[in-house]
C-alpha cells in the first residue's frame, strides 16, 4: 500500500443476519468511521487507502457531511489475494480538526474471514453460528481496514443480531454504547434485521491492535467464570465441560505476568467456537477464541491456552511488523508458552515440550525439503503472495529453537528472563522487525552476540545451524518404547508378537503428553522406514489407539497408519476428517491419504463431502494438498 493518512481508530456498527438455509449463509452490513493519526497536510491532501476483498463498498463520506470521491483499484497479488484498493479522496486543504471518514459497506458470503454456520454444525443443533477469522490478511474482507500489521488502532463498535444470540468480540464488553458509536447511523437501514427481532451489543478496545486480531463471534452461548478476570465462553451444552477443561487459565496468566509484567487487556475470556474453527486458537485479545478438539478431560491439551495467552505479550503487545517476520510473533509466543507450563507444571515438562517440538521441526523441513525458502525465519513474502502460503512449523518451532539457544549462550534463565521482559517492555504497543531484537541483544549481551552466526539462524534454510540439548527425562521412555517398536519392526519385517522389552500395558503408565511424544518419536522414525501394516494392527488394539477420543493420538496415530498402508483404520479416520475442521490435522492426513493409493479416492470424498464444512481457509489448503487447487502452505 502506498504511503498516506494511517487510521488510528474505529468506530464501527455492524449488522448480521443469517440466511434460511440450507446450505448456511449470511450476510453482514456495516459502518466505519476512521479517525487519522494526524491531520492531513494541506496541497494537496494524500489520499486515504484501505484493504478491501469481497466487500460491496456502498458509501464513502465525511461524517456528518459531504460524499467523498472513492475508487476501487484492480485485484492485487497472486490470484486477487490481496483484494481492491479503496481509495478515498480527502479535501484538498485537509481535513477539519476532528473530522473523521465513514465508510458502509456490505459483506457477502464469499468473504474468507466470516464463516456462517446452519444449526447442523453447531454442538446444539438449534440456532445458527457465525465466527471471523482475521490472520494473516482477511480482515480485508471483513471491514475496509489497512490490513498490515505495522499499523494499529483502537476501536469501538455495536453489533446488531438476531434476538436470542450473543456477540462477543475481541475487546471489553460494555453496557451501553461507546460515545463515537452513539453518533452513528446504523448501518444501511433494515439490513440486519430480516423482519425479526434483534439485540444490540457494544464493545471497546482502548489497546491498539492490529488489524488480524479483529473478531466477532455472535451464537447461541453461555458463560462460565473461571476467575477474578478469566471466563470461559461457549454453547449451553458444553459449557461447564469447557469450564473445567481450562480452568487452570488464571495459573497461566499469573505465570505470564511473573515473566514478563502486567497483563495490559483488563479480561482474558475464552470462546471454544464450533469444530469448524480452522485453528488450535487464535490471541484476538481479551478472548481467545479455541477449537473444542482441546476438550480431553484431563487438560492434557492446556498448553494451547498457554500459547494464546503469551500472545497476549508477544505478537498482541510487541508485533512483529511484517508477515516477513512472523517468527518475531510465534517463535517467541513458543518460548513463552513453555516458560509459562514450567512454571505451572514444573520445568521437565518445559524440557518436554521443547524436545517434542524439534521432532515437529524436523518433520516438517523433511516434508518441505531442507532448500525450501520457507524453512527460513525471516521469510520472503514479495511479488503479492499469501502469506496463509508460507505457514508452517518453521517460525514456531525454529524461532523457539533459536531463542532457547540464545537463553543458553548468555548463561541460562536468570540472564535471558530479565533481558526478554525488558524487550517486551522497551516494544510495548509497537511493531518490530528481526533487526530491533538483534540490536536490542547485541547491546545487553555483546560477547555473546559475537559468537552467533546471525545470517545461517534468520536467513539459513533447513534445521538450525547449531544444536540444542534438552533434560529429556520425561520423554526416554516414550522414546526408547518407540525405538524398540520401530527396530522391532525393521527386523522383523512387520511383527506378529511385541518386541522385546514391550507389552501391551505400556502406555498405562503414561501421561497423556508423554503418548503424544512416543506417537511422534515414532513418526520420526518412520521416515527412514514406515511401520508394517501388522505392526500397526499389532500395536494398535493392545494401546488402545484405534479408539482413542484425544485429537492429537488420534491425528499421530491415523497418520502412522495411513504411511503403512495399514486401512483397516480408514473409516475412523475419514470420521474424524467429517468431526472437526482443525488444520493441523486435516492436512496431515489428506496429504498422507492421498499418497496412498488405496485410499486417495476415499480422502477426496471424504473432502467434497465436507468441504462446505471447513473454514475457507482450511478448505483452500486442503484442496491445494490434494492437488485440486493450487497454493497451499504448511500445517497450523
Amino acid at each position: 500500500m502506498e504511503e498516506g493518512p494511517e487510521v488510528a481508530h474505529y468506530s464501527l456498527r455492524l449488522a448480521v443476519e443469517f440466511g434460511a438455509g440450507p446450505p448456511p449463509g449470511g450476510r453482514a452490513w456495516g459502518r466505519a468511521r476512521y479517525r487519522l493519526r494526524a491531520a492531513c497536510p494541506p496541497a494537496p491532501s494524500p489520499p486515504l487507502r484501505l484493504d478491501t476483498r469481497d466487500l460491496a463498498v456502498l458509501s464513502v463520506r465525511l461524517a456528518g457531511g459531504g460524499d467523498l470521491p472513492f475508487s476501487l483499484g484492480s485485484p492485487r497479488g497472486s490470484g486477487g489475494v490481496l483484494g481492491r484498493e479503496l481509495v478515498v479522496r480527502l479535501p484538498a486543504e485537509g481535513l477539519p480538526a476532528g473530522a473523521e471518514v465513514e465508510v458502509e459497506f456490505e459483506v457477502g458470503p464469499g468473504s474468507s474471514a466470516l464463516q456462517f454456520l446452519g444449526p447442523a454444525q453447531t454442538a446444539g443443533g438449534k440456532r445458527p453460528y457465525l465466527f471471523t477469522q482475521c490472520q494473516a490478511i482477511h480482515a480485508r474482507s471483513f471491514v475496509p481496514c489497512q490490513d498490515s500489521p505495522r499499523v494499529k488502532a483502537t476501536f469501538e463498535a455495536s453489533v446488531r443480531c438476531p434476538a436470542g444470540l450473543t456477540a462477543l468480540m475481541g475487546a471489553l464488553a460494555c453496557d451501553e454504547p461507546p460515545e463515537s458509536v452513539a453518533r452513528m447511523e446504523p448501518p444501511a437501514p433494515g439490513a440486519g434485521a430480516g423482519g425479526q427481532e434483534t439485540a444490540e451489543f457494544f464493545f471497546q478496545q482502548p489497546v491498539p491492535i492490529p488489524s488480524y486480531l479483529l473478531a466477532l463471534a455472535v451464537g447461541e452461548l453461555a458463560s462460565r467464570d473461571l476467575g477474578p478476570r478469566c471466563r470461559v465462553w461457549a454453547e449451553p451444552c458444553v459449557v461447564d465441560a469447557a469450564a473445567m477443561e481450562f480452568a487452570e487459565t488464571e495459573k497461566f496468566l499469573q505465570a505470564g505476568e511473573d515473566l514478563l509484567g502486567a497483563y495490559s487487556w483488563g479480561r482474558y475470556d475464552l470462546l471454544m467456537l464450533p469444530p469448524s474453527f480452522p485453528y488450535g486458537g487464535m490471541e484476538n485479545p481479551c478472548l481467545t477464541f479455541v477449537t473444542p478438539t482441546l476438550l480431553t478431560g484431563d487438560r492434557s491439551l492446556a498448553n494451547v491456552v498457554a500459547h494464546e495467552i503469551a500472545h497476549s505479550w508477544t505478537g498482541n503487545l510487541v508485533t512483529n511488523g511484517s508477515w516477513e517476520h512472523f517468527w518475531l510473533n510465534e517463535g517467541f509466543t513458543v518460548f513463552v508458552e513453555r516458560k509459562i507450563l514450567g512454571r505451572v507444571y514444573g520445568p521437565q515438562v518445559l524440557q518436554l515440550h521443547a524436545s517434542r517440538g524439534f521432532l515437529e521441526l524436523k518433520a516438517t523441513v523433511a516434508r518441505l525439503g531442507p532448500e525450501h525458502p520457507h524453512t527460513r525465519l525471516i521469510l520472503d513474502l514479495s511479488g503479492g503472495s499469501d502469506p496463509d502460503d508460507a505457514y508452517s512449523k518453521v517460525p514456531y518451532e525454529k524461532g523457539f529453537y533459536f531463542l532457547y539457544f540464545l537463553e543458553q549462550a548468555v548463561g541460562g534463565a536468570g540472564a535471558f528472563e530479565p533481558f526478554l521482559k525488558a524487550y517486551i517492555q522497551a516494544f510495548a504497543g509497537k511493531c518490530v522487525d528481526s533487526s530491533d531484537f538483534v540490536d536490542r541483544f547485541r547491546a545487553a549481551f555483546p560477547e555473546a552476540a559475537a559468537g552467533v552466526d546471525w545470517d545461517a539462524w534468520l536467513y539459513g534454510t533447513g534445521l538450525p545451524p547449531a544444536a540444542n540439548s534438552y533434560d529429556d527425562s520425561l520423554a526416554a521412555e516414550p522414546y526408547a518404547l518407540a525405538a524398540a517398536w520401530h527396530f522391532g519392526d525393521v527386523m522383523g519385517l512387520g511383527l506378529d508378537s511385541f518386541p522385546e522389552g514391550t507389552a501391551a500395558g505400556d502406555l498405562e503408565g503414561f501421561s497423556p503428553v508423554q503418548r503424544e511424544a512416543f506417537l511422534e518419536k515414532l513418526g520420526e522414525l518412520r521416515c527412514m522406514q514406515p511401520l508394517g501394516k501388522r505392526t500397526c494392527r499389532l500395536m494398535g488394539p493392545a494401546y488402545g489407539l484405534d479408539g482413542s477420543t484425544n485429537a492429537e493420538v488420534r491425528c499421530a496415530w491415523y497418520k502412522l497408519c495411513a504411511d503403512a498402508g495399514d486401512l483397516t483404520v480408514l473409516g475412523h479416520t475419514v470420521e474424524f476428517l467429517g468431526q472437526q475442521g482443525r488444520m493441523k490435522y486435516l492436512r496431515p492426513l489428506y496429504r498422507a491419504l492421498s499418497r496412498q493409493p488405496g485410499a486417495r479416492e476415499a480422502a477426496v470424498a471424504a473432502f467434497e463431502g465436507n468441504r462446505a464444512a471447513y473454514h475457507p481457509i482450511a478448505a483452500k489448503m486442503v484442496a491445494a494438498d490434494l492437488g485440486l487447487d493450487r497454493g497451499g502452505g504448511a500445517d497450523q
